[in-house]
């Protein structure tokens, strides 16, 4: 999958949690890694991990996207059993480094 289509799958998934009043904690990019079997007829794939707070119909429309979308091959939402507490979300994390 070339960058620009990780991307727009990305910001297209931000753009569904934050447009429903959700809040994108963390995103961690993995980067590429070879996959343990093959998915898809692809033996790599690229890993990325969001923490957020959405509601139940936030989530599912997540799923149902993600689902859907071609060039996603395996995706997991799992529930945080704890609150995020002190960590910032994803945004103020971005500006408070852009100031520094």
């Amino acid at each position: 999958m070339a960058d620009e289509e990780r991307t727009a799958v990305l910001e297209r998934t931000k753009e569904i949690i934050t447009g429903d009043k959700g809040a994108i904690v963390k995103i961690d990019e993995w980067g590429k890694r070879r996959l343990a079997y093959e998915i898809k007829d692809a033996l790599d794939g690229v890993y990325y991990i969001l923490y957020f707070e959405a509601t139940v119909k936030t989530l599912d429309e997540v799923t149902r996207v993600l689902g859907i979308t071609d060039n996603v091959l395996r995706f997991m939402p799992i529930r945080h059993e704890r609150p995020f507490g002190a960590l910032q979300p994803a945004a103020a994390t971005a500006s408070g480094a852009e100031q520094a």
